[in-house]
């Protein structure tokens, strides 16, 4: 299907209006980004008990709240609060789920220093990890939104052409301005490099 013909924010406005047809266009629309979402924390927490549904339908039901809550003179695209509150609910779920591991593991294993979370031959790899992040984020600081937005979608597994159709912007567009970030990252691991 081809979403550049439906505007989310008419969607939006149609769903509230009880249009279930126009509720369906724009889940089939977000469902990719949702399931990637949900299946990047999926794998950081399959080993909790919890299978991949679980995850889904956690995103499936911030999605929902998205669109109930999302308001127009925010000035925010839908796209990105979308993605905000997959994230941030699916980040309480993965915390309450560590929290019940947490609670279980202290009730048969009282013994074990809960702040040790890293023995000493894995430590070097979590502080260059660490310093890995903190550089993206910072970098990331210089970033215009749309460029941020592409970066995002880039680094979560999305083709340029999958990127066009979400933030709907020319692929052309997107290409240069995804050759232009991945030109701005090497230039600032270069100077990082030689200070």
């Amino acid at each position: 299907m081809n979403y550049k013909n439906y505007n989310d924010y008419e969607l939006i406005y149609m769903v509230r209006d009880n249009d279930n047809e126009s509720y369906d266009v724009l889940f089939s629309k977000y469902t990719p980004i949702i399931k990637r979402i949900a299946y990047d924390y999926y794998c950081s927490y399959k080993n909790y008990g919890y299978d991949l549904d679980d995850f889904n339908q956690e995103a499936y039901i911030a999605f929902n709240n998205a669109v109930n809550n999302f308001k127009e003179e925010k000035d925010i695209l839908f796209y990105s609060f979308v993605i905000l509150c997959v994230r941030r609910s699916l980040f309480s779920f993965c915390r309450k789920i560590s929290c019940e591991r947490k609670n279980i593991s202290n009730d048969y294993l009282t013994d074990i220093d809960s702040n040790d979370v890293f023995c000493d031959s894995n430590i070097d790899d979590y502080i260059d990890y660490k310093e890995i992040i903190s550089d993206v984020k910072n970098i990331s600081l210089d970033l215009t939104f749309i460029e941020l937005c592409i970066f995002e979608l880039k680094y979560n597994g999305f083709t340029y052409m999958e990127i066009s159709e979400l933030l709907d912007l020319p692929l052309r567009h997107i290409q240069f301005k995804g050759r232009k970030i991945k030109k701005f990252f090497i230039e600032k691991a270069l100077k990082k490099r030689t200070i």
